[in-house]
């Protein structure tokens, strides 16, 4: 597989982006953020959006990163289930994936907040929400392909490292990890059922 950036431009993307805004962190804060600093460069609270109305915290959150461990592994882990999906589900349809999981990462957690109080002093940042929805949108591959069940056996090592990261990283949400995933599944289903549908209209 060919790992240039003119083939995989969205997962390189946000690798870069995610780099840059770390730098601009570590310039303002120091390589380790705290809770505090982090909310106040745009990571997630749900006070903050639903009091407050900065919904832009929906999108911002997952670029931001709490350290140097954080990046790191969010980004290695970015690149290895990244392009494998970016490969598969073609630049157009894993940008769509990416942006839902990103979205959802941070609304569903936000809405348990606003229903009943949930996580209303959690403040979480990174991108693994997103990282999350990629492996959702390979589950729904094997979903609707099982003779492809084959493509996740790999990924069993980055997801360990997720949920190690889950675990032992303050101020990430592991709501909003399962809440990435889910996006990550259900529009890629929605992706590829749509693309079932539409090969068997050209084969009719």
């Amino acid at each position: 597989m060919d790992k240039n950036f003119k083939h995989y431009p969205i997962t390189y993307g946000m690798i870069l982006l995610c780099m840059a805004v770390y730098i601009v962190t570590t310039l303002l804060y120091g390589p380790e953020m705290d809770a505090t600093q982090a909310l106040n460069i745009g990571a997630f609270n749900g006070i903050a959006v639903d009091m407050y109305g900065e919904y832009w915290r929906l999108l911002t959150a997952n670029f931001l990163h709490f350290g140097l461990v954080h990046i790191f592994v969010n980004c290695y882990s970015l690149y290895n289930v990244g392009l494998i999906s970016e490969e598969i589900f073609g630049k157009r349809d894993y940008a769509i994936i990416c942006l839902t999981s990103a979205i959802s990462t941070n609304l569903i957690p936000l809405l348990m907040y606003m229903y009943n109080g949930f996580e209303a002093s959690v403040v979480s940042a990174g991108i693994s929400g997103v990282i999350f929805g990629i492996i959702g949108s390979l589950l729904a591959l094997v979903y609707v392909r099982r003779d492809l069940s084959d493509i996740f056996k790999p990924l069993f090592i980055n997801v360990a490292f997720m949920i190690l990261i889950s675990v032992i990283v303050p101020n990430i949400s592991l709501s909003g990890h399962m809440s990435g995933l889910a996006g990550g599944f259900f529009s890629a289903l929605l992706i590829l059922k749509y693309r079932m549908k539409k090969k068997n209209q050209l084969l009719n």
